[in-house]
């Protein structure tokens, strides 16, 4: 994907846009409460943003796999085990020792390359050269899932109050203009 402005990223966009609102529609239902529908775009939106990236890179098959299984329960445990690890670093006070600038240097780069790795989905397997790749990769696709997302509320806000939902909301289309904002269309394409 080339930069902003790129007909590629806009391409991203427009193909983004139509994915995340079939994947709300088909979860969508009136009875959601706040939290599941918070839930519902996140998952969206996440699958939306992985099926348009397609093949390539790690980080989308991540998220889809993360999307199919309950990530909830995962989570749980992930947590859980981070309790025990800083408790049982509070029990063995360790010996401390001086350092070299060069060792603090590659303990700082290993630190952030760890917290690099929980964050890019799928960089727990990757070793570093193809961690930065995959990080770039998946910033440029957040920012533009940020930007559609963006519109939508723009344009769901500039509707009258009783058509805020999303479920029997008709297509928004993107402007393909960089100045543009999202518009709500009548189903006609231009």
């Amino acid at each position: 994907m080339r930069g902003p402005g790129g007909s590629s990223t806009k391409a991203f966009k427009q193909g983004f846009l139509r994915s995340f609102l079939l994947s709300l529609r088909s979860c969508g239902n009136g009875a959601m409460g706040l939290q599941e529908r918070k839930r519902a775009v996140r998952s969206s939106a996440d699958i939306a943003m992985a099926t348009t990236r397609g093949n390539g890179a790690m980080w989308p098959q991540a998220l889809l796999a993360a999307a199919s299984s309950s990530s909830s329960s995962s989570w749980t445990t992930a947590k859980a085990t981070t309790r025990r690890k800083k408790v049982a670093r509070r029990c063995c006070p360790q010996r401390r020792t001086t350092a070299s600038s060069g060792e603090i240097a590659r303990r700082l780069v290993r630190k952030r390359t760890k917290v690099l790795r929980g964050m890019v989905p799928g960089g727990e397997l990757l070793d570093g050269a193809s961690l930065l790749r995959e990080a770039v990769d998946y910033v440029v696709h957040l920012r533009a899932q940020v930007a559609v997302l963006r519109r939508v509320s723009n344009a769901m806000q500039q509707r009258p109050s009783s058509h805020h939902h999303m479920a029997g909301a008709p297509p928004v289309q993107l402007k393909t203009e960089t100045t543009g904002a999202a518009q709500a269309s009548d189903g006609n394409q231009e």
